[in-house]
């Protein structure tokens, strides 16, 4: 009951961001396992079957005309919920490319730091995600 209170929460106040903003985005991603990802402006977010996630994108740029890839820098912090319950600070280190119109997939990798709440045990780990999302 808890974790589908948590991802209700966190759900509703995805949609209730203010409709003005210039970059809105969903799609399925791997994260904290299998999921609904979603990017509005600079704030990705995460629902998955194992935890959710939020990250803030700080820097983001391109490599030039002749490379299609941008790249982005975040912070951020998820909540896990399989096996151990765990929550952590992480910094997101990604590529974006944009495949077809309206369509884009990442990637990141991100190093965290992980505390695990049952057994009060701090790790550093290092996450991945990957995703495919659609504008709108």
């Amino acid at each position: 009951m808890k974790k589908l209170l948590m991802s209700l929460i966190c759900i509703a106040g995805l949609f209730t961001l203010p409709s003005a903003l210039a970059t809105n985005k969903i799609g399925l991603a791997l994260d904290q396992g299998f999921g609904v990802a979603g990017q509005f402006n600079n704030i990705n977010a995460f629902i998955g079957n194992d935890g959710i996630s939020g990250d803030y994108i700080f820097k983001q740029g391109d490599f030039g005309s002749e490379f299609p890839f941008n790249w982005y820098v975040g912070g951020g912090a998820y909540y896990n919920w399989a096996g151990n319950d765990s929550i952590g600070a992480r910094v997101p280190l990604g590529l974006t490319i944009l495949f077809a119109q309206k369509w884009d997939v990442y990637g990141q990798l991100a190093p965290a730091l992980d505390l695990d709440l049952d057994h009060d045990k701090l790790n550093f780990e290092l996450d991945f995600a990957i995703g495919i999302r659609y504008a709108f």
